[in-house]
């Protein structure tokens, strides 16, 4: 049974993967002040903005980029970000279970920029036209 499903495999990893930063992006929106005591004080003094607005314009980049990624336009490209982002994240939280689990996550959105897209992305429609 599950050898049949293989082939959607990477269509679950994609629409999973980009449900999640669409959900992150949202209650970043949504819920902004339980988000700002993840922002280092040194990257608010280096931006020069307030920790609401890093979490403002963190949440509308997973927003933006996880519907990219829902629809599959630039699937490489996007994933490859994505992943960077999380990379990224992860040096900035430091060792614990959230940098354990957002690890994970970036080792899987990694994958996807590597294996690229399906046969059910944007990409894949524009290549057969």
């Amino acid at each position: 049974w599950l050898a049949k499903c293989q082939p959607y495999g990477p269509v679950v990893l994609r629409l999973g993967l980009a449900a999640l930063f669409i959900w992150f992006g949202y209650q970043q929106w949504a819920d902004t002040v339980s988000w700002v005591g993840w922002v280092p004080d040194s990257v608010v003094a280096l931006m020069r903005m307030s920790a609401e607005t890093l979490v403002h314009i963190n949440g509308t980049f997973e927003i933006i980029f996880g519907m990219l990624l829902f629809l599959g336009v630039y699937t490489r490209l996007v994933a490859f970000l994505l992943a960077l982002h999380l990379f990224h994240i992860v040096v900035m939280v430091g060792y614990n279970s959230i940098a354990a689990r957002d690890f994970g996550l970036a080792i899987a959105t990694l994958s996807l920029a590597i294996s690229g897209g399906d046969e059910y992305t944007v990409d894949a429609y524009r290549a057969r036209l």
